[in-house]
């Protein structure tokens, strides 16, 4: 069964000492303060290591812009990011974080700070997405410096060649297949901590910070993205399960957040899936479940693939935290 990771009371906890050290300008603890209450309000999701639901060597499929509204108002994704002996695979892998959190909210027209109001920013309907990342080397939750955009619009291009998609391709953290396809436009970004923006492009100009902007948050997006196309699927629901009271009381009488209930994704069928093949190398591969798939029916209807038991030469089994009925 899949373990609660509680890595939202965490950051919460994290950012309520990181805003209180004094060391930020009143209007990056009004972001750091905007992003605790998103984490306190949010509905929290277990996702598979690296957030990955989907096949993310293929491009994902175009779909109206109204899949990726949020399955809650305010959604929290917990996943693992990084494994043993991780290494940089490109000038954007600024430092290991092995904890992820991608924070997603339907818009309301609120932003932190004194902007927000709708009339002031109309940038139509959409989903934010933001990136909180356990830094390992700091010890410490961080927030991104923004947020980006999804609209309920859907639009689709090829985007502009740029530096940081070409070393995107070239450490392989993505395809050149799904690098040349159309993706989803991003609408806009919502700046969260503007101050501490502001120092990153003095540093590096506008470019760069936008960039290695993009970097921090790509995870997250993909995450989300996996997120909203899985549970668009006719076969794919979710299940809460919940944290004890007699654990939740005792943490309220000592004064600690209470520790939330979270969601896992069901997926419909799942059984045996045969050899998996010759051995790969010396040892082999243990027995795991095959990743399912998004497989477009029609232009408006898509289904999920189910994932398979694949029996393996090796001893063991490869565990991924989604749940599979029978």
């Amino acid at each position: 069964m899949t373990q609660p990771l509680n890595y939202t009371i965490k950051a919460i906890e994290d950012l309520r000492a990181l805003r209180d050290k004094g060391t930020w300008s009143p209007h990056d603890r009004m972001g750091i303060d905007f992003i605790i209450s998103k984490l306190i309000k949010a509905e929290v999701f277990v996702l598979p290591d690296l957030g990955q639901l989907l096949d993310r060597t293929k491009p994902r499929p175009e779909v109206a812009g109204e899949v990726y509204r949020p399955p809650h108002p305010i959604v929290a994704l917990e996943y693992q990011s990084a494994v043993p002996g991780w290494t940089p695979t490109s000038e954007y892998d600024a430092a290991p974080s092995s904890r992820r959190i991608a924070l997603a909210w339907d818009w309301d027209g609120v932003f932190p700070g004194p902007a927000s109001a709708k009339e002031q920013h109309d940038v139509g309907e959409g989903v934010f997405v933001a990136s909180i990342s356990y830094y390992d080397n700091l010890g410490i939750w961080v927030p991104t410096g923004a947020a980006l955009m999804m609209g309920y619009e859907a639009e689709y291009r090829v985007p502009d060649p740029s530096a940081y998609r070409d070393s995107m391709v070239a450490s392989g953290r993505v395809s050149r297949k799904t690098a040349q396809a159309p993706t989803l436009v991003i609408r806009d970004m919502m700046t969260l901590l503007p101050d501490s923006m502001m120092q990153q492009i003095k540093k590096t100009g506008e470019q760069a910070a936008v960039q290695a902007f993009a970097a921090d948050v790509m995870d997250e997006a993909n995450a989300y993205s996996d997120l909203c196309l899985a549970l668009a699927c006719n076969n794919v629901s979710t299940t809460r399960n919940g944290q004890p009271d007699r654990l939740n009381r005792a943490r309220i009488k000592a004064g600690k957040i209470p520790l939330k209930d979270f969601h896992v994704l069901k997926i419909a069928g799942g059984g045996d899936g045969g050899d998996a093949g010759q051995p790969l190398g010396s040892g082999g591969v243990r027995s795991h479940l095959r990743r399912g798939h998004v497989r477009r029916l029609s232009a408006d209807r898509i289904t999920w693939v189910n994932a398979t038991m694949v029996r393996g030469s090796r001893p063991g089994f490869a565990d991924k935290l989604y749940q599979i009925n029978s």
